[in-house]
């Protein structure tokens, strides 16, 4: 009994693996591998500008990616928070890329606003415009500011003029916009990591730009231009 015991045992040892078998020893040796690169490039890293600063940036791209799968409070706080982080420790160095950056990305998107329906500019840190629930008179708007909500349903709204201009720009924005579908719509729209959404069509990632006008725009009773511009955002537009 013994002997046919150790002959059977021998036979299963000479059996040869399945291909999942022979891979998991590859698998695990990759994962490792990566494991210990990341490491080493945090502490390489973190040495040289300061773990404080490799953490706030972890923490930043993260909230960018959750922003970008689901606009949560929690990634808009993770962005907030990794990003006052980094002002903190690195604050020199960001306030020259941040003031570099705004500069070039405005001069390049700057809207180019020309006649009568001209809006006048407004300056504000935080922006929380809410003109969705009773009626309202839509009037030409250019507005900067630091963060920015903003829900406008023109359908309720009362046109002062035919041509209506309306410019948003930012550093984080919220926008939803609803047009009535017999308006004729222009719009330049920009963000350097966001979603822009017209319609059922709705893009994101990095540089989302969007620049659409109705082909009937001259012809059409009231028009509306739209000129938003943000670092980070979220902008839908639909019509209604």
């Amino acid at each position: 009994m013994a002997v046919r015991l150790r002959r059977a045992g021998m036979a299963f040892l000479r059996q040869p693996m399945s291909d999942s078998e022979e891979m998991r020893p590859t698998m695990k040796f990759t994962n490792n591998a990566l494991l210990f690169i990341a490491a080493g490039l945090y502490l390489a890293v973190g040495n040289l500008t300061g773990y404080s600063t490799v953490n706030a940036v972890l923490l930043l791209l993260i909230g960018i990616d959750r922003f970008r799968l689901d606009r949560s409070k929690l990634s808009i706080l993770l962005i907030a928070v990794s990003t006052i982080a980094l002002i903190i420790s690195q604050f020199a160095l960001f306030a020259v890329i941040i003031l570099v950056s705004l500069g070039i990305y405005y001069f390049r998107t700057r809207p180019h606003v020309v006649g009568e329906s001209s809006p006048g500019n407004n300056h504000k840190l935080f922006l929380n415009l809410r003109l969705d629930e009773q009626s309202w008179v839509l009037q030409s708007l250019s507005c900067w500011h630091a963060v920015g909500e903003v829900r406008m349903d023109m359908s309720r709204a009362v046109p002062e003029a035919r041509e209506t201009v309306l410019i948003l720009q930012g550093l984080v924005g919220d926008l939803d916009l609803a047009v009535p579908e017999d308006y004729g719509l222009q719009i330049e729209a920009s963000v350097l990591i966001g979603k822009i959404g017209r319609g059922s069509t709705k893009d994101g990632g990095v540089l989302q730009r969007v620049s659409w006008r109705s082909p009937d725009y001259d012809e059409r009773e009231h028009q509306l231009k739209l000129q938003l511009f943000y670092l980070v955002g979220d902008i839908k537009i639909r019509t209604v």
